[in-house]
């Protein structure tokens, strides 16, 4: 079950780019203001503007989801995942992806991915996450992760 807000990440993102089923599913979510940034998701956005007025709209676009805030909660969250995954030797993974996890955990949002760094996370945690399209169906059917 999922919750009422759900944060992609930019791996979920990305996978809008190769099919409909992804670009769908986020749209939906989207027109039902269900679909929130954070400020991990909205730098990586904003980097991969191609210039200031690609940029522009994207901040502009962009402000109008609903916008998650990183809490002393999710500061935290982030070395006590750390810590425990380096005790099974996995505590390599993005900062970005540990950082969009804790702060989806604090807003209770389930985070919409297509990495499986986020299973891992959420082995930890216990927070809700999901495959914006099933494992090995992204990325144009080429099972890809």
């Amino acid at each position: 079950m999922t919750s009422s807000v759900q944060m992609v990440d930019k791996s979920g993102w990305e996978q809008a780019r190769y099919g409909r089923r992804a670009r769908d599913r986020l749209h939906s979510l989207r027109e039902s203001g269900r679909l929130a940034v954070c400020v991990v998701r909205m730098a990586e956005l904003l980097y991969s503007a191609r210039d200031v007025a690609e940029l522009s709209r994207l901040r502009l676009e962009l402000g109008s989801f609903p916008y998650l805030h990183c809490s002393e909660r999710a500061e935290r969250q982030i070395e006590e995942v750390m810590s425990v995954l380096a005790t099974r030797g996995q505590h390599h993974l993005p900062i970005p992806d540990l950082m969009l996890a804790a702060i989806a955990q604090a807003a209770s949002a389930t985070v919409l991915h297509y990495d499986s760094g986020y299973e891992r996370i959420a082995a930890v945690t216990g927070q809700p996450h999901e495959w914006v399209v099933p494992r090995g169906s992204g990325h144009g059917g080429d099972g890809a992760e």
